[in-house]
């Protein structure tokens, strides 16, 4: 009887102890939200099945400077998928311009891509426009595409409908094509990764992209994992670009942090 009445008072210890994780949770906004299948499956194909584990906590996206850290400074990536599988790239943020209402980084990946960022007093950061150097094109959002927006609940989503521009890295001033982009924004959650910088406890953005830019249609997936005060640790990108009777191009690339950034 004695074992009994202790085993109950056990359970009865666990049950609130749950409730209390729970109730916790609950008052700081947080949820645990498994990944669907179709984007788990996404995930492993491209970062492997060892890189993001369990599911945890995930908190309302508050301060999104801790979680973009791009004034630690230089940070390097290795490819772990796509035709350049195992080289490193090195990712450059360099402050343009600050003052009390925003802040303007150029984000160099040292590979194709150069991003144009831009931190709002409101806490969003947006990309403003990207240099294309495989393409020689630099492209302008109006309004800009999100890359990290403050006040996000887990689950939470964000449709946009952004206008493209297109012109010459040659001839800045010459415009060659325009487009609409419509983008979905959606944080899926938080969860344990390791890549060779560490395991963190990291936060999840998928972004969609479907539109036509002049005579090509655009479908892209990305995932980008963020850890606080270390920034992004591991990202996917899926595009396809294509053009009826012209070209059909697809990029298939996912990279993950080799070193933490010096703060």
């Amino acid at each position: 009887m004695k074992t009994l009445i202790q085993w109950s008072s056990l359970f009865v210890f666990m049950i609130l102890v749950l409730l209390g994780s729970f109730a916790q949770s609950a008052e700081n906004g947080s949820r645990i939200l498994p990944l669907e299948e179709q984007d788990r499956l996404a995930i492993e194909k491209y970062l492997g099945k060892e890189v993001v584990g369990q599911a945890i906590p995930a908190p309302a996206l508050v301060d999104t400077n801790r979680y973009l850290n791009l004034s630690a400074g230089n940070r390097n990536y290795r490819l772990v998928s796509g035709p350049d599988t195992d080289n490193i790239e090195h990712h450059r943020p360099a402050l343009l311009k600050q003052d009390a209402n925003k802040t303007a980084w150029r984000y160099d990946t040292g590979a194709r891509f150069i991003y144009y960022i831009l931190g709002k007093k409101d806490g969003n950061y947006v990309v403003t426009g990207v240099t294309d150097n495989e393409e020689n094109v630099f492209i302008q959002y109006s309004p800009p595409k999100p890359f990290m927006l403050k006040g996000l609940a887990p689950g939470e989503q964000r449709k946009i409908q952004t206008e493209m521009k297109v012109f010459e890295l040659s001839n800045p001033d010459k415009q060659i094509h325009t487009g609409i982009l419509d983008i979905g924004y959606r944080y899926l959650g938080a969860y344990k990764v390791t890549v060779p910088a560490g395991s963190f406890d990291a936060v999840l953005i998928k972004w969609t992209f479907n539109g036509k830019v002049g005579p090509a249609s655009l479908n892209d997936t990305q995932y980008r994992f963020f850890a606080a005060d270390v920034g992004m640790i591991a990202s996917i990108e899926q595009m396809k670009v294509s053009a009826t009777l012209l070209y059909n191009k697809q990029r298939k690339i996912a990279k993950v942090l080799v070193d933490k950034p010096k703060s």
